[in-house]
């Protein structure tokens, strides 16, 4: 958690606070000897109430004020091109307009960045003022006074960013090329997805590299940012950015929320504050494995496919150096070139060792050699002096030469640091020390070939990790396809049934043909009667429905024979109904017992008339 006073107590504050004291009274000590502890506690945030003097300690801007007293002033005093204090002029207003310090127009802290601003057009003329510088600036004044402010400022854009702030952008347009390869290793459907719209790296990631996410994130998770920035190097700046466009996009849910390249580009350029939880960012750029050597080789890659394509870079691209330890090592060198020797070796890490490049390893000695004669022993009463190699006089001592390298973890048998005796012919052992530098040479050569292997097994083993991520991606997505399928099927069907009516059931059905009206088979005359063969369902349901229950003679005599005679049956007599049943059998028409004709009347359904 970042250190405030809202989120943990006073005394293990306090308790901090010392810890960190305790590192500036030593601080190359730390820097050369628990690097990784500075980096550690970096990484837990610095205290507020310290963090201007770490941010100057660990940018080594510290050094820089102290060796130039008076010179932020005599920039003051120039005049300045009027083209660029225009352009400065309209930024102020700008930065933090919210914030206590820039608020008033005209006011000690639109004061202060003018200053800075104008006196970093003056140091460096030919870069003159970048836009992005304002925020950059800013973040520092709010931190620090404006001669302290000033030089940590040149150290983030000649140090840590080199070329950022040039013409033409052509470093950040690099870096951007490095920045999308490396997206391609740690999130494949963020890639794809810009890659699909055609959203370049340079649309959306210079504000973000440029102003160090100083206009991006939450307050909290800027100065957890530069915390670890300034530790560590721009590394922690590709990594934030690949860890917010894993947050935006590295999901199909997300995904699905930004349909057009409009969508994304809104989503990257406002990332939602609630979106970006302090711990959460602060613990997946830890574990991001992006490092400087991966870094650097995509960056040879780049600047070679920049030159085929494009032609020569008009910037020529320096080394820069990855924050505290790099920044350290280079001034140890340094001062070793301009002094002629350290006078102590400090250890070094493997990984630094393998990132110098040769051609600035500086070949002093760090010790007498052997020789012979009274130029010998004026040396040796000197020890402090040394002179360089290459002009070395003939008379004077020739300096032991020595390897840029660390002491090996596990002690070599062969290890000799011992000077070697003289020749009985009084020669100088030049021999003897350029095959003591052939075995370290080696021996360097044998590491490196091992660190290379490494590296190789590690980039199949993470291949095959992504690539089974991958499988498991496609898996996933082609069973949400199949569930969708099938909700999209089961949806129709219903909608099917819903139009078509729903099925009755077979009580419902019942229930129907009762409530019909019976078919009557009652032709219009008596005479004319036509006599159709009913089936037992149809016998059994008139029976039942139209015909009272009494003997089984009746039930089952011939007064069944046709609808029509059920109606007469209640009012005449049974032998009667006999007898007409009888002569409908015989003739086309009914008598009655006095001969009459009977018929059906038109009025009345079911009554007759004779």
């Amino acid at each position: 958690m970042c250190y405030s006073d809202k989120d943990i107590r006073v005394d293990v504050a306090r308790q901090r606070e010392l810890k960190w004291l305790d590192m500036f009274n030593n601080w190359d000590k730390w820097v050369s000897r628990r690097f990784q502890k500075v980096k550690l506690r970096c990484r837990k945030g610095i205290p507020s109430s310290l963090r201007a003097k770490a941010w100057q300690l660990l940018s080594n801007s510290k050094e820089l004020l102290d060796s130039n007293p008076g010179k932020f002033e005599e920039l003051e005093r120039e005049q300045g091109d009027p083209k660029w204090l225009d352009i400065i002029e309209k930024d102020l207003h700008r930065q933090f307009p919210f914030h206590e310090m820039f608020a008033a127009r005209g006011g000690h802290g639109q004061q202060d960045l003018y200053r800075v601003l104008k006196a970093y057009t003056v140091y460096r003329p030919e870069e003159g003022y970048c836009q992005a510088q304002a925020p950059v600036a800013a973040v520092l004044l709010m931190h620090m006074p404006a001669e302290h402010a000033f030089w940590c400022l040149v150290q983030i854009c000649e140090t840590y960013l080199p070329g950022y702030y040039s013409a033409g952008l052509e470093a950040i347009q690099l870096d951007g090329e490095i920045f999308f390869s490396l997206l391609r290793r740690v999130c494949p459907m963020a890639y794809r997805h810009l890659k699909k719209f055609k959203i370049d790296p340079i649309l959306y990631m210079t504000e973000w590299f440029m102003c160090v996410f100083s206009r991006t994130l939450p307050w909290s998770c800027v100065l957890r940012v530069w915390d670890m920035f300034f530790c560590e190097g721009v590394k922690i700046v590709f990594r934030v950015g690949l860890v917010l466009l894993k947050q935006m996009l590295g999901s199909v849910d997300k995904l699905r929320e930004v349909q057009g390249m409009y969508e994304t580009m809104e989503r990257l350029r406002n990332i939602p504050p609630e979106s970006v939880r302090e711990d959460l960012l602060v613990q997946e750029v830890v574990s991001l494995a992006v490092t400087e050597a991966l870094i650097e080789r995509e960056c040879s890659i780049q600047v070679r496919k920049w030159r085929e394509s494009r032609g020569e870079l008009t910037h020529q691209p320096v080394r820069r150096l990855h924050g505290t330890r790099d920044i350290h090592e280079h001034k140890r060198r340094a001062s070793a070139i301009s002094s002629g020797g350290p006078a102590h070796k400090p250890p070094m890490s493997s990984g630094s060792v393998a990132r110098a490049p040769a051609s600035q390893s500086p070949l002093v000695g760090s010790g007498p050699g052997p020789s012979s004669g009274p130029a010998q022993t004026s040396a040796q009463s000197q020890p402090g002096a040394s002179a360089p190699v290459h002009h070395t006089p003939p008379n004077t001592l020739s300096p032991k030469v020595t390897s840029e390298q660390i002491t090996p973890t596990i002690p070599s048998p062969t290890a000799n640091n011992t000077p070697l005796p003289p020749f009985p012919d009084g020669g100088r052992g030049g021999g003897g020390a350029a095959a003591a530098t052939g075995g370290e040479d080696d021996r360097k050569k044998k590491r490196s070939k091992e660190d290379k292997k490494k590296e190789k097994e590690e980039e199949k083993r993470k291949e095959k990790e992504e690539e089974k991520r991958k499988e498991k991606e496609k898996k996933k997505d082609k069973a949400d396809k199949e569930s969708q399928k099938k909700e999209k099927e089961r949806a129709e069907k219903e909608k099917k049934k819903e139009k078509g009516g729903r099925k009755r059931t077979e009580g419902e059905e019942r229930q129907k043909r009762r409530m019909e009206p019976q078919h009557q088979e009652i032709q219009p005359s008596f005479s004319c009667y036509s006599f159709r063969k009913k089936t037992e369902k149809e016998k059994k349901r008139t029976w039942k429905q139209k015909t009272p229950r009494r003997g089984t003679r009746e039930r089952k005599g011939e007064g069944l024979l046709y609808s029509g005679l059920h109606i007469v049956r209640r009012h005449l007599d049974h032998d009667i109904l006999l007898y007409l049943s009888v002569r409908c059998r015989i003739g086309n028409g009914l008598k009655s017992s006095h001969g009459s004709s009977l018929q059906r009347s038109p009025t009345k359904r079911g009554s007759f008339r004779g």
